[in-house]
């Protein structure tokens, strides 16, 4: 009965990481050290923890909605697929999450590099 909370934790995550990426992007997270996209880049100034988390935005949302669709797809195999694919579903969220924060993370690198740089001494 685990796999179903592993599913739910997917989506509640889905969310947090959709909406931190757009307080970031929108200005209404500015740059901080606990949470947003974090990487010597976007931390590099404030326009490149703006431009990054901009970048980032679009490819979070295409990401988190296909995460919500294996998500979605693991919860009814959960209910009507075979017993012993069970415990696998627990598991797929989890991996999906992972592997989406790649691009995510690339795409903020790239936005903030693409900032101008930080004035000041």
């Amino acid at each position: 009965m685990r796999a179903p909370i592993a599913v739910i934790m997917s989506v509640g995550v889905l969310g947090i990481l959709f909406m931190v990426t757009r307080m970031g992007a929108s200005g209404d997270m500015g740059r901080n050290g606990a949470v947003g996209i974090r990487t010597k880049a976007t931390q590099r100034s404030d326009a490149a923890w703006h431009a990054g988390h901009a970048a980032a935005l679009p490819v979070a949302r295409t990401a988190c909605l296909v995460v919500l669709v294996v998500d979605l797809i693991c919860l009814v195999l959960i209910f009507a697929g075979p017993e012993a694919l069970t415990p696998w579903l627990g598991i797929v969220p989890a991996v999906a999450l992972l592997i989406a924060v790649v691009p995510i993370v690339l795409a903020a690198t790239k936005g903030a590099d693409a900032a101008p740089p930080a004035s000041g001494p």
